[in-house]
Formats: structure tokens, C-alpha cells, sequence
């Protein structure tokens, strides 16, 4: 039963989901403010951006097969 949940938490849109929803609950029931979610949900979207940022920075020509653009991808 917990190696289930173990292995459905590691996949990282369960966990996003997961997240989300304490989040909300959290919300609802007025543990945090609607203010501070909107301040963790900021910080999360700055953490992602910087991610997404260096890994293209790092491999700028990760779509480029034998020197010409890749567009199977799109």
C-alpha cells in the first residue's frame, strides 16, 4: 500500500497536484492567507523560470540535430 503512494508521489505531476491541494485546503480553512499563497505560488513560478532558463542557457542547441533545427518536436 505505501510502496503505491510512494511511487505515485514520485511522479512529479502527482506531486505537483499534491501540493496544490494542501495548498488549497490550507487556504480554506484559513491556515495561511490567500496573500501568502499567492507569495508561495510567485516563488515557485521564480524558482521555475530560472530552471527552465539555465537548462536552455546550458544547451542552447539541444533542438538542433547534425547542424540542422530539429522540428519533429513541434
Amino acid at each position: 500500500m505505501f510502496k503505491k503512494i510512494i511511487i505515485r508521489i514520485q511522479n512529479p505531476k502527482v506531486f505537483i497536484g499534491t501540493v496544490s491541494g494542501i495548498l488549497l485546503i490550507l487556504v480554506n480553512f484559513d491556515v495561511i492567507s490567500i496573500d501568502l499563497s499567492n507569495q508561495i505560488t510567485d516563488l515557485v513560478n521564480a524558482i521555475l523560470s530560472i530552471g527552465i532558463s539555465v537548462g536552455i542557457f546550458a544547451n542552447p542547441e539541444s533542438h538542433m540535430t547534425n547542424g540542422k533545427e530539429d522540428n519533429s518536436r513541434t
